[in-house]
């Protein structure tokens, strides 16, 4: 009964353990047959009603964990074996563990009890009585004695030499009792010191992790300090151009004297200057200085541009628009029909510094007559030519309809 697989699992599926003990008398039966089991098992503490009448039974030791075993426990003890169902496992688990307890005491017994001896006899009483090897196999042999011949000779009394004997080798079994409870005492340890280095391992890692986070953290701050540096000079740097704006605008108020009637408290009109009649120039005078409704804009070149183009020059609803250049047909059409006011810059006295650009404000207002005063003839002119279209249209429906009758 040494062998690990002829105790946990017996004929007709039968587990020594926990788990199908639904039918015990049928099981002890089966049992019977296969041999007597020493060690009874469950995986739960305590032991159910019904393991404890099954090992009662047999007169076998019972076996039960500290606390009931944790089913992962269970799943990676029984990870070499077969089973056909959770209870089998639950069963084989305690038997495994079982064995595992007392496997120093089965390996005891195989190794001092001589070939000619009942190891299984030695061994119920190594587990039920706790005797040492050699005090079972000395009862074993008294009692095959006493069987054998019961009116022999008194036995004699045992000489000095024989006691001590005797006395050294349950001297010598304690010791390797002990022994053995040392070596399991190590075992522990070692497996506790196996689990503080784990512990400290996680630790340091942790501890490595907290460290780059503070080295993140630091990076961060000294970016976080730069920016704001950054943004500090960005923001004197914007006071001071706005101061040298101020500057600028009062000394080129001071130095231009057909720009005279500025000192008469008369207003001058901003305007904004585009590059080209194209998109992208609107689009970026748009991010620079901003177009807004109502603004007097300037196409420094306004050649070129397509229905697109005027669309998007629409879209900012401008006061009026001065061009230098000849605007494309289509052009000129969509912001006549949108009535946005254009005039020629020759009109218009521009005086620019930098990205600043003025004008007149009666110059605007007189561009913006002069511009109603042709947009009135050219209004003029489509309704006559619409006038002239519809009598041609309606002579010659007319002629088509005569030549039809006649």
């Amino acid at each position: 009964m040494f062998d690990k697989t002829s105790w946990i699992r017996l004929p007709h599926n039968v587990v020594v353990g926990h788990g199908v003990l639904d039918q015990t008398v049928a099981a002890v039966e089966d049992i019977h047959l296969s041999g007597r089991p020493l060690i009874v098992a469950a995986d739960v503490e305590p032991m159910p009603e019904t393991v404890e009448r099954f090992r009662r039974s047999f007169d076998a030791v019972g076996w039960v964990p500290d606390t009931d075993l944790p089913v992962d426990e269970k799943l990676h003890r029984t990870r070499e074996v077969d089973y056909d169902n959770d209870h089998e496992r639950d069963a084989i688990a305690a038997a495994l563990y079982a064995f595992d307890d007392h496997e120093d005491q089965f390996e005891r017994v195989a190794r001092k009890v001589p070939p000619d001896a009942d190891r299984d006899a030695v061994l119920v009483r190594v587990l039920s009585n706790e005797e040492s090897v050699e005090s079972a196999l000395r009862a074993l042999d008294d009692e095959e004695g006493d069987d054998g011949d019961e009116r022999g000779p008194e036995p004699r009394e045992p000489t000095a030499e024989e006691k001590r004997i005797s006395r050294l080798e349950g001297q010598v079994e304690r010791l390797e009792s002990h022994v053995d409870d040392l070596k399991e005492t190590i075992a522990e340890r070692e497996a506790t010191i196996e689990e503080y280095e784990e512990e400290l391992s996680e630790a340091r890692r942790e501890e490595r992790r907290e460290a780059r986070e503070r080295r993140e953290v630091s990076r961060l701050e000294r970016e976080n300090g730069r920016l704001e540096r950054e943004l500090e000079r960005e923001r004197e740097r914007a006071d001071e151009l706005e101061d040298k704006l101020e500057r600028l605008k009062t000394l080129w108020k001071l130095d231009h004297s057909d720009f005279a009637d500025v000192a008469e408290g008369r207003d001058l009109v901003p305007v904004k200057v585009i590059e080209q009649f194209t998109r992208d120039a609107i689009d970026r005078a748009d991010e620079q200085v901003g177009l807004a409704r109502g603004d007097v804009l300037y196409l420094r070149d306004a050649s070129g541009a397509g229905r697109s183009t005027a669309e998007r020059l629409v879209e900012v609803e401008p006061r009026a628009v001065i061009r230098s250049g000849g605007l494309s047909d289509v052009a000129d059409r969509i912001l006549f029909d949108n009535e946005i006011p254009v005039g020629p810059a020759e009109d218009v006295t521009i005086q620019e510094i930098d990205e600043l650009a003025v004008a007149r404000e009666r110059e605007i207002e007189a561009l913006i007559d002069d511009w109603e005063a042709r947009a009135e003839d050219r209004r003029r002119e489509r309704k006559a030519e619409m006038v002239d279209e519809i009598i041609s249209e309606h002579r010659a429906e007319m002629r088509s309809e005569s030549r039809r009758n006649g």
